[in-house]
């Protein structure tokens, strides 16, 4: 079905994307992975969410000069590296892990794994020019790929060779679908043809599409087929049996835009499709058309059941809550499986941040519901933090600082009123003379140290009255080193060798700093060993006193790793020496 040349405009308003998806899937059917891919500054930037938490699994950016041209779900076995593991192990390995393979415009396959977070596998050599699609078989052994060259590949992945290699089509090439028996594969460019891969023979052709073949997937049977293309508002139903020889479509699913993705269920033959305006419409039994034109029979009547258009039996839309003919556009969707058959996840808002739910669009008979429309908080400034939103808040709540009343002050108003005052300040001026000057308070202020054998204090004939410094002013001067990451404040901490002022001081130490102060200990034990015997007294203090904040933190035995390995030199050190001297001892009697 072609496109109608003139088209009314939608009066609902979408919101915008903040940023356009170049890529985007779920791993059907388990939908347990949602693979994003935008555009970076100079590069792509591959996403892996998960659609139950909507955090990021994995995050990945390709090569300047390789950006990604397409992607496809996939198993792969644990071993995937194939590079790196024996043949037995190669038999033996059944555990599977999801794949994601990324089409380059260099003419390779990218094998990415989000469990180890990088390229596992590089599928290369056959192809010169970008990769348009890749499809995986169920086994994950074995994938096809077509690139602008219009030769489709088979690959062994496990070998990373390249198995076979045809020429499709004399046009490029879009698309790929596998069936699931995985004896046919299709080809979609602006025509689909479908292989016999046995014999590497067209079985059937279709054509029907005015524009470039954008998706195509085999129904749940293999009998039937659908198509959508660009800028193209139709899902185009073929039959695929081998009973039937008709090369038209069985009908046409239409929508009011241009349709960007179609999915259909792994159980029955339901077909949803999301346009360009983030809608999502849905198809129940699509190979079959309007009742009113099934019923008729005859050669004229199957003519007009293959001109039949079908509009969508529900649809899905996303509306703001804040202004309800705002559309939140849904970015992707698909069938869910098994137990949760009756459902579809959508992907929707922002690519920034894109929330992910479940909608039953089947009720307890199996019956579609009617048209299903979400009320939805539209969320906006993603790069924009709570502290500064709140700043933003403050700011329009108060009032702005307003000098329109202030008095200001002029030379007329310190002009002296009482002439006494003048002479009051001249007395004030000479008592300041007699007072002592600055080098004699400071001779003043002399402090005796703690075993000294002279007293300053005692030498004047006045009892000394500045003592060592409190545990508690130690505590400060020792916390503000370890804040300001002060080398010399902290030696000056370190200086004190009193016992009861390091337990007090240690004793008073905030827990957040125990576990820096400790490590800068350990670092100087290291570096200078003869300060050991003072520093220990540090390390034992931290030790007695910080046990059960200790035993709290993770990873601890590697962070102290390093006291460790100080503590085990001296003893091995010790050994040798003593080694050493037996043996001089024997010489000598000798």
């Amino acid at each position: 079905m072609g496109r109608n040349q003139f088209k009314a405009k939608q009066d609902t308003n979408v919101a915008p994307k903040a940023v356009e998806a170049l890529l985007s899937a779920f791993d059907s059917p388990s939908n347990d992975n949602f693979a994003l891919v935008t555009q970076g500054i100079d590069r792509h930037r591959l996403r892996i969410f998960d659609p139950r938490s909507s955090t990021i699994k994995s995050d990945f950016s390709s090569s300047k000069e390789d950006k990604f041209t397409c992607l496809a779900w996939g198993t792969s076995r644990s071993d995937v590296d194939m590079s790196k593991a024996s043949k037995k192990k190669r038999k033996t390995s059944s555990n599977s892990q999801k794949v994601l393979a990324l089409g380059l415009q260099n003419g390779s396959i990218a094998i990415y794994s989000p469990v180890h977070g990088r390229i596992v596998k590089t599928l290369a050599g056959s192809h010169t020019l970008p990769i348009n699609d890749f499809v995986f078989n169920q086994a994950g052994n074995v994938g096809y790929s077509v690139s602008e060259d219009h030769h489709v590949v088979e690959w062994d992945i496990e070998e990373g060779r390249e198995i076979s290699k045809w020429k499709a089509d004399s046009k490029s090439i879009k698309k790929l679908a596998l069936n699931h028996s995985e004896t046919k594969l299709a080809t979609a460019g602006h025509t689909i043809n479908i292989w016999d891969l046995a014999t590497k023979k067209i079985s059937k052709k279709f054509t029907g599409h005015a524009s470039a073949i954008t998706n195509v997937l085999f129904g749940a049977n293999d009998d039937i087929c659908v198509s959508i293309a660009e800028n193209d508002r139709y899902v185009n139903v073929w039959d695929c049996s081998s009973q039937s020889d008709d090369s038209g479509n069985i009908t046409a699913l239409t929508m009011d835009n241009d349709i960007v993705h179609v999915d259909i269920s792994s159980t029955d033959n339901t077909v949803l499709a999301l346009s360009e305006d983030g809608i999502t419409g849905i198809w129940q039994n699509a190979s079959s058309p309007t009742s009113a034109s099934a019923a008729s029979s005859g050669p004229k009547s199957k003519r007009k059941i293959r001109s039949t258009t079908r509009q969508p039996d529900s649809s899905i839309k996303v509306v703001s809550s804040d202004d309800e003919s705002s559309t939140i556009p849904i970015l992707m969707t698909a069938f869910m499986s098994g137990s949760d058959k009756d459902f579809v996840i959508i992907a929707r808002g922002s690519t920034i941040k894109p929330a992910f739910e479940t909608v039953r669009v089947l009720d307890a008979s199996g019956s579609l519901s009617q048209d299903i429309v979400l009320t939805r908080q539209n969320v906006n400034g993603y790069l924009v933090d709570k502290a500064s939103l709140a700043a933003s808040n403050l700011k329009t709540t108060q009032k702005k600082y307003d000098e329109s009343s202030v008095t200001v002050l002029g030379n007329t108003d310190f002009a002296i009123s009482n002439p006494a005052l003048a002479q009051d300040d001249d007395d004030e001026e000479d008592s300041n003379q007699n007072e002592p000057s600055i080098e004699q308070k400071l001779s003043g202020l002399a402090v005796e140290e703690s075993g000294a054998g002279n007293n300053t204090g005692a030498q004047n004939g006045k009892p000394n009255k500045y003592a060592t410094p409190s545990a508690s002013s130690l505590q400060q001067m020792l916390v503000q080193a370890l804040h300001s990451n002060d080398t010399q404040l902290l030696e000056a901490c370190l200086t004190y060798s009193n016992p009861e002022i390091i337990r007090n001081t240690v004793r008073r130490l905030p827990t957040t700093f125990v576990i820096p102060f400790l490590q800068q200990i350990v670092d100087k034990f290291q570096e200078r060993p003869n300060r050991g015997k003072a520093l220990l007294e540090w390390i034992k203090a931290i030790l007695l006193i910080h046990t059960a904040y200790l035993m709290t933190v993770p990873d601890l035995v590697g962070k102290l790793s390093n006291f460790y390995k100080a503590l085990d030199i001296p003893p091995t050190n010790l050994s040798m020496f003593m080694l050493r001297k037996t043996k001089k001892k024997s010489l000598k009697m000798r």
